[in-house]
Formats: C-alpha cells, sequence, structure tokens
C-alpha cells in the first residue's frame, strides 16, 4: 500500500540549502542554463544549474575534490538540497568536468559579470567605486598550454605573492565593492599586475554598463601598480577617474616626505572610521602637480596608526643593522695593513660600499699603528734597527637618533593621488582607505574551503574551476553584506557560533548558523514528505528575511520543471 510507512531519515544540511537559496535569489540557475545549453545545442541529463550548485555548496562546506564529490553526497538528501531528483550513481567526475569544459566555452567571466550584475540588482547595493586588485594560486601540476591556443590562461611562472616562486601558478584579479566582489578575472601566472591594469582599464566600461553605474562620480581605485605612464594615459583616454597610491621609491613621493617633514605643524588633522567603526588619525596635506604632463591631485598622508608597528619594524631593523656592524669589525679586529697606503683605501672601499646604505647608525673609522716587532734577536749594530710599523682599523658603531627618527616619521608618511584634480586630500584618502576590501576577500580565497588542490588536467578546466571559486565567493559575499546592512538598520545581532552575539558577522560566521537546522525526511509510499525536526531559530530567521530567502528552500524538494 502506497501509505504504509517505508523510511524515515533526518538531515543537517541546512548551509547546502542555504547556499542553494542564495543561488536561486540572484537568478543562477537560468542563468547557467541559458548560456551552458545554448552552447551544448541539449539539455544534460543534469541540468547544469544542479551541477553548479552543487560544486559550489561543495566549496563552500568542504570543498572535496571532483573525483570523491560522489562520497562526499553519498548521506545526503539531494532532491531535498538541489530540488532535482539525483541519483548518486550520476555523480562522477566525468560529468562535473564536463560542465566546466561548457562553462568555459560559454565564457565563464560573462557568466561571472551576469551574476554579480543580478545579485546587485536583488539586493539594491550601489556601487560607487570599485577596488582593484590581483592574487596568486600556486599550482602543483605541470599544465602546459597546448601550442596555438589563443585566450587560454597560462599556468606558468611568476611573480609569487604566496612566496612560492619554485611552483607554477594562475593569478586571479578581482573587484570589490561595498565589501562585494563585483568584477572578477582570472590570470596567467606571468601577467604582472601593471599589465592588468592597463589591460583592465578597456573592460571597466562594460562593468559600469552592466551596473548601471554613471563615470562621473566613478572611481577606479588600485593599489601602487596602477602609478604608471601609461596607465595613467590610458585612463584619461578612456575619461576614468583614478585613485591610488605613489610608489615609495619615486622622486615625488620623496619629495613630498622631505617636504611634510620640514612642515609636520601645517598638515591638517583628518579622521576616519574604519571598517571596525574605530577612529584612525591621520595629519594630510593637499598638492596640485604634473606627472609625466598628466594633471594630479595629490595627497600627502601621515598615518597615526602606522607608528606602532613601524617602530617595532625599524627596531628589529636597528638590531639586524648593528650585527651587520659587528661582523665587520670582528673581521678588521683580525687583520692587519703594511702600510698606511693600503689601511687609507680599505677606509675609502668601506666607506662607499659596506657602510653607504647605513640607515640608523653613526660610524666611525680611524686608523691604528703600532710598531712591528722584527723577527730573531735584536741586531747589536744599531743602524740595522729600522723601526717598522702596521696598521690596523678601529671601528666604532652609534645609533644615529636623528636618522632613526627621520626614517619612523618618513615611514608613517604615504602620498595618495588622482587624476581628477576636483577631488580634495581628504576624499583621496577616504576613498583609498577601502583597499583593504579587497586583501579581506583575497583572504577568504586563501582559506581552506577555497583552496585545495584543483586535481584537474587542463588550463580551460582550471580557469573554469577557479571563475566557479570566485561566484561562491561572490555569493557569500553578497549575503555578507545584506545581513550586516540589515542588522545595522534595525540596529540588531544575531547569534553564531559559540553562542557570541554579532552585529557585524562575517561570511563564514552567518554561512556557519545552519549548521543547526535539521530536517527530517519521510517517504510514504511513493510520496516524500519533509518538516523542520524544530523550528528555525531567530538568528536564522533574520538572516533569510533579510536575503529574501523563504523557510520552504530547506523543505520544498523536487518542484521546479526544466
Amino acid at each position: 500500500m502506497d501509505d504504509v510507512l517505508r523510511n524515515v531519515e533526518t538531515y543537517s544540511h541546512g548551509k547546502l540549502n542555504f547556499m542553494v537559496g542564495l543561488c536561486e535569489s540572484i537568478n543562477l540557475p537560468n542563468v547557467i542554463d541559458k548560456h551552458l545549453e545554448q552552447h551544448q545545442g541539449r539539455p544534460a541529463e543534469i541540468p547544469y544549474s544542479v551541477l553548479a550548485e552543487m560544486m559550489l555548496v561543495n566549496m563552500c562546506d568542504d570543498h572535496h575534490p571532483l573525483y570523491i564529490l560522489n562520497e562526499y553526497f553519498m548521506d545526503k538528501d539531494l532532491e531535498g538540497i538541489f530540488h532535482y531528483p539525483i541519483n548518486l550513481s550520476q555523480i562522477n567526475d566525468d560529468r562535473f568536468e564536463g560542465y566546466l569544459d561548457a562553462l568555459y566555452k560559454a565564457g565563464p567571466r560573462k557568466i561571472f559579470s551576469e551574476l554579480a550584475a543580478n545579485a546587485f540588482a536583488t539586493y539594491g547595493i550601489t556601487v560607487k567605486n570599485i577596488n582593484y586588485d590581483t592574487t596568486s594560486k600556486v599550482m602543483w601540476g605541470l599544465y602546459d598550454t597546448p601550442d596555438g591556443k589563443e585566450d587560454v590562461i597560462a599556468i606558468d611562472f611568476g611573480h609569487s605573492k604566496d612566496k612560492r616562486e619554485d611552483k607554477k601558478q594562475l593569478k586571479m584579479g578581482i573587484g570589490v565593492a561595498e565589501g562585494v566582489i563585483v568584477d572578477a578575472k582570472v590570470l596567467s601566472g606571468n601577467k604582472d599586475d601593471k599589465t592588468y591594469n592597463f589591460d583592465n582599464l578597456d573592460d571597466v566600461n562594460g562593468v559600469l554598463e552592466n551596473l548601471n553605474i554613471s563615470k562621473e562620480s566613478f572611481f577606479y581605485i588600485a593599489d601602487s601598480t596602477l602609478f604608471t605612464e601609461d596607465n595613467l594615459n590610458k585612463a584619461k583616454s578612456k575619461d576614468i577617474k583614478v585613485i591610488t597610491r605613489i610608489p615609495d621609491n619615486t622622486n615625488v613621493v620623496k619629495t613630498f616626505i622631505n617636504d611634510a617633514i620640514s612642515n609636520m605643524e601645517t598638515l591638517t588633522p583628518f579622521t576616519i572610521q574604519n571598517s571596525k567603526d574605530k577612529n584612525v588619525e591621520y595629519k594630510i596635506c593637499e598638492r596640485n602637480g604634473k606627472y609625466k604632463g598628466i594633471d594630479l591631485k595629490y595627497a600627502v598622508c601621515y598615518s597615526y596608526g602606522l607608528v606602532d608597528s613601524k617602530k617595532r619594524t625599524i627596531e628589529k631593523n636597528i638590531v639586524k643593522e648593528f650585527a651587520e656592524i659587528e661582523k665587520i669589525i670582528k673581521l678588521y679586529n683580525k687583520r692587519d695593513f703594511a702600510c698606511l697606503i693600503d689601511t687609507e683605501k680599505e677606509i675609502e672601499k668601506l666607506i662607499s660600499k659596506e657602510f653607504k646604505k647605513l640607515k640608523y647608525h653613526n660610524v666611525s673609522l680611524s686608523v691604528v699603528s703600532e710598531e712591528k716587532k722584527r723577527r730573531g734577536r735584536p741586531s747589536k749594530e744599531e743602524q740595522n734597527q729600522n723601526i717598522e710599523y702596521k696598521y690596523s682599523l678601529n671601528i666604532n658603531a652609534s645609533k644615529d637618533e636623528k636618522k632613526i627618527d627621520y626614517e619612523l616619521t618618513s615611514s608613517c608618511i604615504f602620498v595618495l593621488c588622482s587624476n581628477d584634480t576636483a577631488i580634495t586630500a581628504e576624499e583621496i584618502l577616504k576613498e583609498y582607505k577601502t583597499q583593504d576590501s579587497v586583501e579581506k576577500k583575497f583572504q577568504q580565497l586563501k582559506s581552506p574551503h577555497f583552496v585545495n588542490a584543483l586535481y584537474l588536467k587542463t588550463p580551460e578546466r582550471i580557469e573554469a574551476m577557479a571563475y566557479m571559486i570566485l561566484i561562491s565567493i561572490m555569493v557569500l559575499s553578497v549575503a555578507e553584506h545584506v545581513v550586516r546592512r540589515g542588522l545595522k538598520k534595525d540596529n540588531d545581532k544575531i547569534i553564531g557560533p559559540g553562542k557570541i552575539k554579532m552585529s557585524h558577522p562575517t561570511l563564514v560566521a552567518i554561512f556557519s548558523i545552519f549548521i543547526n537546522v535539521r530536517i527530517r525526511v519521510v517517504q510514504i509510499g511513493k510520496r516524500t514528505e519533509r518538516e523542520f525536526v524544530r523550528p528555525l531559530n531567530d538568528s536564522i530567521l533574520k538572516v533569510l528575511k533579510y536575503l529574501d530567502i523563504p523557510e520552504s528552500i530547506f523543505v520544498q524538494g523536487f518542484k521546479k520543471q526544466y
């Protein structure tokens, strides 16, 4: 009989349901199926959108390699998570590799851009500026790019931000707005940041069009790799306003630092509230000028917040520098010279080479002469007792407090600039300090969830997989932003792992609270019913409300028609 109770199972995979709910909220299923089926010509046995969601929830949960996804999904209610009937025997690495091939052919960056635009539109996230930067991902395979293939990333050697110059890598460039990844591009491992920014300035117009952003108030913000003559001219030709930091080794920065140190009392105090709602104190001055014929507004900034860390660094460097001086002193304590000329030449050599770059010490050098004893018995004949001398160096080192004070002050000064001469120095600094939002996203990209070995055979699949990782971070960072915005508006908190009350939860903390969702699956004959073991707690309900995700996402089962 159909009404006979056949099976009852209980599952705790609320995190996976939540991720699927986020994907559906930004219309990921329709976007994926539209683009991939268009290139493949026929629907897949399991819809591409479902395969995409399966990969995304795996990445965000534990990131198992493709070849053991069958084991990962073994004890899970697949239909309850993905709302599509899936047989465990259908889950294999060939199917997912086929999905990655199809994603690559369809254009993963185009798909990423459409999903990001959907997310920003769905949740009303406004974009004023975009902060750009790159990071590297170490790869352990050979990954040779076949000859003759164009537009395929090269897994290659390059400047490694992971300090692994011995390994090949790929790079990822991301653009972050309001703490959310809004633009992303997977790059060859040997792509340098200056070239990345130069090429990326060509793509910004498309990003602005997708997000419906006006150029009038928009700024492209990047670190000092943006500051080149070619990049500034490119930005000018594209009518794109930029904000960047000028490298410390440029002459213009050295000039501004010297001027600022001489006139510290004339700099204007300025306070910025950081992401943790703490006040950070600066002194700042504004300058106008030209660089290679390009009009720029400069902001010369002294950061009080840097003093302690720079002081600790300088103290370590003082110890290291003195240790190097001591090595030289010990070496010359054992060395004698036959004549005064040789000794003076050695002094000149030390001053011009070994001691030329000293930052924190003064060194004094003097010649010490000493009568040289002759071998054998003294001669009885007075005329044969000519006096001979040997020469040595006396080296003394002491801290140069003026140099140390100058080094500490100058290390706390940095110079920013913009090609928008109407902007104030204070605005330049305020906008540039949002650049740390990119670094936070890099930390998430390098977390254990997202950096496990990829185990893929071709650069095309590696590139497609990298975009999937970027999509997962984008989706979760959208959730982070929207939940924080809602909590701030309501002056409210949620309770996270460890019963910690949070008004500013991280994406990991938000994701983790759904581990408490428990679902009972009851199969009666051919009918399957799903229900909550216990009601959803207040924190989960708040998150769902802010993200407009229905509670039914956890219990609806297969309803969607493909």
